[in-house]
Parts: structure tokens; sequence; C-alpha cells
């Protein structure tokens, strides 16, 4: 946009206020007058409830006149400017601070799936929805996460006016999230919180009206998009690099025995073990978020899920190459996600249960005693692998 162009834009704009007010004014004359007309002079002083009545009819007159000149002013590649306007209007009143907290305690009251991501969320376990509420504020890591997410925010607001920057910015962050176990549809959740904790929290002169909630839609919908974008190219990298080529010769020495083994019974210990400790930690962090299977090994669905894991795994095996790492395994995974989504689950605790339940099958058919670490680092990195391509899936799906 040119000198020319702002030039013209202010001039309008001044233009517009001044004819605004214009009309407002000679609305307000005009209506005076009219009533001017129908006093007589033996007319009795009007009460005050009337008076104030028209008083609050030029109010609204006034509000709608402004909101009318708001959208006719909105420029359509800046569509946060009233967000950024809120926010700012927010540090002034103390009240940024309130919206983070209130955002963060929708999550973990609305989402109880999110509770393991955060250690402060784990201390909820077997705890009643109020009663861990006052606790959790005063708690340094919760406070510390909202400060630096709050910092982020203004990090983002700030920088709203660079679109290419803020990418980068955004982007960057993204990929750093990757490494605390968060996908893109947490992104989604933590929008949703933002905007009910906004609408819980601000009262007055603060809260969202209609034109203010869709800029910070509009804001959220942004950032989730580039953040998203930063997941999704840290996934590539990680997918690519993760392992090395002699790691996975030791993976796949270990993956023929457990071929050798037969997959049908491997994938029974394997999900038989990691039922049993999913079951026990939904206990202790006191969800109820059960499987749709169940798990007993001689039933069809449970039989089922262990053969298409234990394909799942033999396709993430064999799916490497030096050259491109996992990278294909993506859309080679892709009719197993489909076939076995499943929503209505804690994603960490799935992982976590998941993991023990491949080291304790490995463990028992390569007779594996005492788990070197090494060991342990390289299957885990094999079952994120796994994850991860699931995760992309379901993300395009």
């Amino acid at each position: 946009m040119n000198e020319t162009t702002v030039g013209v834009g202010k001039m309008y704009e001044e233009f517009r206020i001044t004819q605004l007010v214009n009309e407002t004014l000679t609305t307000v004359i005009e209506k005076v007058q009219t009533n001017h007309e129908k006093i007589s002079t033996k007319a009795k002083p009007r009460p005050l409830s009337a008076i104030n009545e028209e008083i609050r009819e030029y109010d609204q007159l006034s509000r709608e006149l402004e909101k009318d000149y708001r959208r006719s002013m909105r420029i359509v590649d800046d569509d946060f400017e009233l967000a950024r306007t809120h926010w700012i209007q927010l540090q002034k009143s103390n009240k940024q601070g309130l919206a983070i907290r209130g955002c963060f305690l929708t999550m973990l009251e609305k989402y109880p799936q999110v509770r393991p991501i955060w250690g402060f969320g784990k201390r909820i376990e077997g705890r009643g929805d109020e009663t861990w509420k006052p606790e959790i504020v005063e708690d340094f890591y919760f406070r510390h996460h909202c400060a630096s997410l709050q910092a982020a925010l203004n990090m983002i607001i700030q920088n709203k006016d660079d679109k290419s920057g803020m990418r980068r910015m955004l982007n960057e962050m993204g990929a750093h999230h990757f490494f605390y176990d968060a996908c893109e549809p947490h992104f989604e959740v933590f929008q949703d919180s933002l905007l009910e904790s906004m609408k819980l929290v601000l009262n007055g002169g603060d809260s969202l009206d209609d034109d203010i909630e869709q800029s910070w839609i509009c804001l959220l919908q942004t950032i989730r998009l580039h953040m998203g974008e930063g997941i999704e190219i840290q996934r590539a990298n990680y997918l690519t690099q993760c392992l090395i080529p002699k790691e996975m010769e030791e993976v796949r020495a270990n993956w023929m025995q457990v071929e050798n083994y037969g997959f049908r019974k491997a994938g029974l210990l394997l999900c038989q073990s990691a039922f049993d400790n999913y079951s026990e930690l939904l206990k202790t962090h006191n969800l109820s978020m059960t499987l749709p299977i169940e798990a007993n090994k001689t039933s069809d669905s449970f039989v089922a899920l262990s053969d298409q894991i234990m394909q799942a795994l033999d396709k993430t095996i064999q799916s490497y190459t030096p050259e491109e790492g996992f990278l294909n395994l993506i859309q080679e995974i892709k009719d197993f996600v489909i076939k076995f989504l499943v929503v209505e689950v804690c994603p960490p605790l799935i992982r976590k249960s998941f993991i023990d339940g491949l080291i304790h099958m490995l463990c028992k058919i390569l007779s594996i005693k005492h788990v070197k670490e090494d060991f342990l680092h390289i299957w885990k990195k094999v079952y994120r692998v796994m994850e991860q391509a699931m995760v992309a899936n379901i993300v395009e799906y």
C-alpha cells in the first residue's frame, strides 16, 4: 500500500467521522424539535424516567452508527486490528492475565484429556472439579506457563503488521511445540478456551462484542494455521532424521525375531499389556476415556486390533529408507488410521501405555531381563514415528 493510498484512506476516514457526527447531531436536533412542538406552555415538567429513556435511545443510536462506521472501514487484510486494540485495553485494565488463567482453567476442566501434558495438570488426578481450581492458580508452574503464553500473545500481536515476520515466528513456535507433544488440534482447543474465558471473566467495557469476537477468531485462526505449519515442518524433519541407518539395523534385527515368534502372539502380548497400563493410568488421573474395544484377548475386536497394530508397526519399520527416513509412512499407514480412528482417548496416556506394552513384548520375545537405555530410546522413537504418521493423517482426515 503506497503513501497516496494511505493518505486517501485517512482523508476518507476523517470525512466519514465528520459525516457521522453531523448525521447524529442532525438526528438529535430533529428529535428535540419534534418533542418541543408537542410541549405546550401549560405542559407539566417531563418525568425523569422519560428523559432517561430518551437518553438511552440516543446512546443506542450512537452505538449503531459507530458499528456501521467500523464495518464500513474494515480493511480486508487487517482483520485483527480490533483484537489488538482489545488486547491493549486489557493490558491497561490489568485483565490480560485474568483471561489467560481463565483459558487454562477452561482447558483443564472442559478437555481433561490434555491434563497429562502439563505437570500441574497431572496433579488434578482424583480431585473434584471445584477443589483443584483455588490450589492450581497458586501453583508456580501454572503461573509461569500463563505468563509465558501472555508474553507470546503480546509478541504475536506486536508483530501483526509484519505478515511474513509473524508467520516465521509462529512457524518457529509451532516447531518448538512439536517437542512438547503438541499437535494441530491442540490449537483449536486453545482458541475455543481463550474465547470462552474472555466471555466468562471480562465484563463492562472490556467484554467481547460481536465485532471484537470475530476479530479474535480471525487472529486465533491465523495463529492456528501458522503454528500448525511449524508442527508439520518439524514432523517431516523428525520422520526424516530421527533414526540413523545403524539404529535401524538393530531395529530390523529385533523385529525379525518378533516375526519369527509370530505377529499374532506378539500383538496379543503388546495390546494386553498396553490395555492394562492404560486402565491403571486412567484411574490414577481420574479420567473416564476408556477404549471402545473390549480388553479381552479372546474377543474378535481385540484380536483384530492387535493384528492391525502389528501390521502398522511392520509398515513403519519396512518404510524406512536412508535417504528419506520414514517420510513415506504417512501415506502407507493411512488405511489403518481411518479404520481404527479413536477420538475419546487421552493421547499422552495412550502413548505411555503402548510404549510400555511394546517394550514388554520385545523383552519377552528377545529374553531381555535388564533394558538398556539406548534400546529403550530407539524403540520409543519407532513408536513416535508411527504415532506422528497417524497424527498427520488424523489432521488431514
